[in-house]
């Protein structure tokens, strides 16, 4: 979801603050960055600021551009170790810049913000909170400097749970600019998370009355809509956000989402590739796509996106992750190990892949038993949803001993856990050759609707239309 990004203002302003003596090489890729940033292509911004620095290192701009783009990236992918990069980046900006730019302390804000999300560590957002508090005890700033300001102190507020705190920053800030739409929306989102679902859509319905012509708008009431199971309405939202803004990758990466759940494959595609007509490297795009066209049969060119996704983020265990997945229900169960087995390496806490590497070396006819001695020597009190999975499909429960292993209160957890189970009996039920028992079980992990999300989700369906394709 594209959320309210860190407000920064064109570089291009800036650019004559730094040019002098630089070669025109510097200048050209400096205002590329600053373009790709503002159309909010990051990995774009990444790049181009790269190659101003690789020539002008102290360049405060391309620091500034390149951190502002990192944290972004940082903040949508879900990788603290990138918002990492990009606080450093925007402290060197801020050093090498050396007037104290208001606008400069933006990022850095922002992405201290957000690692308290990512981490669970309050100082982070405290840190955040201080240095705003600094920079807005200044008396030489612009209104819509102190606005922004305001707006990212709100941000930390909002990660420290002060609510009411974050909500009187964002009036004064929408006091000192009447048209700052990103403060309209966080107080949307503040309404949603702390109020009732029908408060929370009279707050984004408000935002786009205010601003009826901003894509934003739209996009962040379709994701509230779509996170309250009212995928329609949002994807509704979404196409209006896309017409609003042709080039607003994430309307068409949600609009393309929102059609995938609801099994139109095809119109699905179309959406994700006008989303890299604008951004070729959006790695949620890409992966997406992917899925569509394994749902469409075309496996090889499916698997071809979730391999472009690897590349583009080499270091990040997700992208290892759904490949994984991809080859697993294209029966290509070697490569999926190779895949799940990358993905643990860089992220050992990713144990709930275990189940799924056990699945992936049945079938492909050699187990790694120390994976799974763990689970096997555990005593029956102390084991959890995955230990259940590796004893199902090592024979040592049956599918009555799987299904008591559900969680018994938690809603949420229960739901998942009821589709991953139907999902490997199902599989169990097919390595065993009996196809109609399978087939029920697949049926029945279709059944958790809101799990659609859910790899095993997606996992029965492909089975279900390769059983129909055999058929």
């Amino acid at each position: 979801m594209l959320r309210h990004g860190i407000l920064v203002f064109s570089a291009i302003a800036l650019v004559g603050s730094v040019s002098f003596g630089q070669s025109p090489t510097v200048e050209a890729n400096r205002q590329k960055a600053d373009e790709a940033y503002q159309a909010r292509q990051y990995m774009r911004t990444v790049e181009y600021a790269d190659a101003v620095l690789a020539e002008s290192p102290e360049d405060h701009v391309a620091l500034y551009l390149r951190g502002s783009a990192r944290i972004e990236l940082g903040v949508s992918t879900g990788n603290p170790d990138a918002v990492r990069l990009g606080i450093a980046d925007a402290r060197e900006a801020i050093r090498h810049e050396g007037t104290g730019l208001p606008d400069y302390y933006l990022p850095y804000i922002f992405g201290m913000s957000y690692l308290t999300g990512m981490e669970g560590k309050v100082n982070h957002a405290q840190t955040a909170r201080q240095v705003a508090d600094s920079v807005l005890e200044r008396e030489d700033l612009a209104d819509e400097e102190r606005a922004n300001l305001l707006y990212q102190r709100a941000n930390a507020e909002v990660q420290l749970k002060n609510y009411p705190a974050a909500e009187a920053d964002l009036r004064q800030a929408i006091q000192l600019s009447p048209k700052h739409s990103a403060a309209y929306m966080l107080q949307a989102d503040i309404t949603a998370s702390t109020k009732s679902p029908a408060e929370g859509l009279a707050a984004y319905s408000q935002v786009i009355t205010v601003f009826p012509k901003d894509a934003v708008a739209y996009n962040n009431r379709g994701m509230f809509l779509l996170n309250n199971n009212q995928a329609q309405q949002a994807l509704s939202d979404f196409t209006v956000a896309a017409q609003l803004d042709p080039r607003f990758t994430e309307a068409h990466v949600n609009r393309g989402f929102c059609l995938i759940a609801s099994g139109d494959y095809a119109t699905a595609e179309q959406a994700l590739n006008q989303a890299l007509l604008v951004d070729e490297k959006h790695t949620g795009a890409l992966g997406l796509r992917g899925n569509c066209r394994l749902n469409l049969g075309r496996t090889a060119e499916g698997i071809m996106d979730y391999r472009q996704v690897v590349q583009l983020a080499p270091t990040s265990a997700t992208p290892y992750t759904e490949l994984g997945f991809a080859q697993f229900f294209a029966g290509d169960y070697a490569g999926a190990n190779g895949s799940f087995a990358k993905a643990m390496e860089i992220d050992p806490e990713a144990r709930f892949l275990l189940p799924w590497r056990l699945a992936a070396e049945v079938r492909n006819g050699s187990i790694t038993q120390e994976l799974y001695r763990e689970t096997l020597t555990r005593a029956e009190g102390q084991r959890d949803w995955v230990d259940s999975l590796i004893l199902y499909q090592g024979g040592r429960i049956d599918e009555a001993g799987l299904l008591a292993a559900i969680h018994p209160t938690d809603v949420e957890a229960r739901e998942a856990q009821i589709c991953e189970g139907y999902y490997f009996m199902g599989l169990e039920m097919t390595r065993r050759n009996r196809p109609a028992e399978a087939r029920g079980y697949f049926e029945r992990a279709l059944q958790r609707t809101t799990q659609a999300r859910l790899s095993a989700f997606r996992g029965a369906q492909l089975a279900l239309k390769t059983a129909s394709a055999a058929n």
